[in-house]
């Protein structure tokens, strides 16, 4: 309780900061404790994101963000990363932002990812496909016979959901897992395999997304991680390029 507590009482000076900046007699000095200490963000090691709150006075060509309780909005030009596509979700004043600086200019950014809008639950649809026999070639073919019956097709063609949650407190809940394995039983048709991420982090422009598990003391320990670079990120569609392949999501509505 006391945690939660410190969490919404955090937030609620920062909006009142970000909405009072104009009123500011520059008193104060910066205390450090930057939105990459709170607890909603768990910023990694050699991670050089800026993380802040977008504040009034943000447009199409700079973002005015909040990055410390107690210091004044700073301004960063974002006007080519726009116009190189690389302001994932345009930010309203409250939001949550990740932004990469450019190394050699750096008041620029090179890339803005608006957090608030990337968290949710992201979806798409897979299809079952024909289980090949023991023994088979992992290459070989397997296809219906001609004559196969429409009624069973349809029976063992169904599409599925699969995606992920992403929350903010950068835990992720896969969609789509069977909450008993043994109900992939053998049969005609079989899904693809989905990763069960648990954890994602903004790393330097790029998502991390780890698959986790647990260990002796009960602690979530990593044991492999996908990198992930975000392509286009609007209200209700997400495109990702992973190393091998890209996938797109669609939001599911609550």
């Amino acid at each position: 309780m006391k945690r939660t507590f410190f969490i919404l009482f955090s937030l609620v000076l920062l909006f009142g900061a970000c909405g009072n900046s104009g009123n500011n007699n520059g008193d104060n000095q910066t205390s450090g404790d930057s939105l990459s200490q709170d607890p909603v963000v768990r910023q990694l090691e050699g991670d050089s994101t800026i993380y802040g709150l977008a504040c009034e006075g943000s447009n199409d060509s700079i973002l005015v963000i909040l990055t410390s309780i107690e210091s004044d909005p700073d301004t960063i030009d974002i006007l080519e990363a726009r116009i190189n596509r690389r302001v994932f979700g345009r930010p309203d004043i409250g939001d949550q932002v990740a932004i990469s600086m450019n190394p050699e200019r750096k008041s620029v950014a090179d890339i803005v990812i608006n957090i608030d809008r990337l968290k949710g639950e992201w979806c798409y649809q897979v299809m079952p496909h024909l289980r090949r026999r023991a023994g088979a070639a992992a290459d070989s073919a397997v296809q219906l016979p001609p004559d196969f019956p429409d009624s069973l097709r349809k029976k063992w063609f169904q599409p599925r959901e699969y995606g992920y949650e992403i929350r903010r407190d950068n835990t992720v809940r896969t969609i789509g897992i069977q909450r008993n394995e043994t109900e992939r039983q053998p049969g005609p048709v079989e899904y693809p395999v989905i990763k069960r991420y648990r954890q994602w982090h903004v790393y330097n422009g790029h998502l991390l997304f780890s698959e986790t598990r647990r260990d002796t003391l009960g602690h979530q320990q990593v044991i492999s991680t996908d990198t992930a670079d975000i392509m286009f990120l609007r209200h209700d569609t997400l495109q990702l390029r992973f190393a091998d392949h890209e996938q797109g999501y669609y939001r599911r509505s609550n």
